[in-house]
């Protein structure tokens, strides 16, 4: 949404993955209760950022302290690595910023389901 600032969306999705893994039982409340400030618990299996701006260059640059706006691009790539299991996925969706509702995530039509996927690798 304009106006959103980086900042503020980073620190939720801090707290979706911080749900998220609790749920999945790789964090606990302890772990919450007792984590740094400066490296909070979901970091152990989320350390990298969960968005860049996309223009010219696929990494463009974009200044993170000025308010998201109106057609901006940048990708939402969440991701969980497992290093003890040699494991991780993260999966990417392109948006952009419109000037009511949600982004419009220009990924919507690429399919991400296991299910789906298997339907058209199966489909010759």
């Amino acid at each position: 949404m304009p106006g959103t600032i980086w900042e503020d969306y980073h620190v939720e999705v801090g707290k979706m993955m911080t749900s998220e893994l609790l749920g999945l039982g790789l964090i606990d409340k302890a772990d919450v209760q007792n984590e740094d400030p400066k490296w909070p618990a979901y970091k152990k299996y989320f350390m990298h950022g969960t968005s860049h701006h996309m223009g010219l260059d696929t990494h463009d640059f974009g200044p993170l302290k000025t308010p998201m706006t109106e057609n901006m691009v940048f990708t939402v790539e969440p991701g969980i690595y497992i290093p003890n299991e040699k494991m991780g996925i993260r999966l990417e969706d392109d948006v952009v910023i419109q000037a009511e509702g949600p982004p419009l995530n220009l990924m919507r039509n690429i399919p991400i389901e296991v299910e789906e996927i298997e339907t058209i690798m199966n489909s010759n």
